[in-house]
């Protein structure tokens, strides 16, 4: 049943799941022999830490605006898992592995949501976690948060970052601003800005997304892909192709990612 959101209930959430999110981040996870560092002991934790304390007031700053708006509600709080399976793992244009197999956990409550997400890449594991708010204000969905990428058997770099999107119609803009633990690398920070256009207002099942790597850092690129998702039988199916440019960050296939089509055939099931 919804509710209307009252101010009141609304700092007080804000401040119980920022403590909570400071909570879970110092806890240390050991998988298969591999301890995982949270944000707070992470080189580049002390940077990641204060974006993530901005963020947090900006949400602050922002209830009141929540709070007007009629859509914003509160809601009770659900758990849900996910499964899923990749014929290819392609993230944000860069090649990840062959095939991959994956695994979510997710908590919501009135617009917050916390969760982690792993999936096994080329050596070893990702594991992800990420913390936000959601909400709706001046006819525009909107959301505020942070994520970590973590990998196992030193795959890749691990990264952290903010992020922030709005979606108004057929039109969704999503923005991440983070850093990556780059021993040998001097800049660090990056960028990457993404625009999705719903394309079922021409009638098309199907969604345009254009991506855009910046900022100092070596990822550089762009990436353009066309996505078509249904549910059969309670399945999630989705098909993608894609396309990035010679500036792409190589992925585990080397400079046979770079500048290439790309097809990806997914499955997933939510309990």
């Amino acid at each position: 049943m919804r509710e209307p959101l009252n101010l009141y209930y609304l700092q007080s959430a804000i401040v119980g799941f920022y403590t909570a999110i400071t909570t879970c981040l110092h806890i240390k996870f050991t998988i298969s022999e591999i301890s995982v560092i949270d944000f707070l002991e992470h080189k580049k934790g002390t940077c990641i830490m204060r974006k993530m304390l901005s963020a947090f007031m900006a949400i602050a700053l922002m209830a009141p605006i929540a709070v007007a708006s009629e859509s914003a509600v509160a809601e009770e709080s659900s758990v849900s898992y996910n499964v899923g399976y990749m014929s290819e793992y392609w993230y944000r244009g860069v090649h990840q592995s062959d095939s991959a197999v994956s695994f979510g956990a997710d908590y919501e409550a009135g617009g917050f949501y916390l969760g982690t997400w792993w999936a096994d890449v080329d050596s070893g594991l990702e594991h992800d976690y990420y913390a936000g708010y959601a909400f709706s204000a001046m006819g525009m969905d909107m959301y505020l948060g942070a994520t970590g990428y973590y990998y196992t058997d030193n795959f890749d770099s691990d990264y952290e970052e903010i992020n922030f999107g709005v979606a108004m119609g057929p039109i969704a803009i999503d923005h991440a601003d983070g850093n990556y633990d780059g021993s040998s690398v001097t800049d660090t920070g990056y960028r990457f800005t993404s625009i999705a256009l719903d394309l079922g207002v021409v009638g098309l099942p199907m969604t345009l997304t254009a991506g855009f790597w910046g900022g100092d850092s070596s990822l550089k690129g762009n990436v353009y892909t066309l996505d078509y998702a249904t549910t059969v039988a309670g399945v999630d199916v989705g098909l993608q192709v894609g396309r990035n440019d010679d500036d792409i960050t190589q992925g585990s296939r080397g400079a046979s990612s770079v500048d290439t089509t790309f097809g990806v055939f997914s499955l997933g099931y939510s309990f």
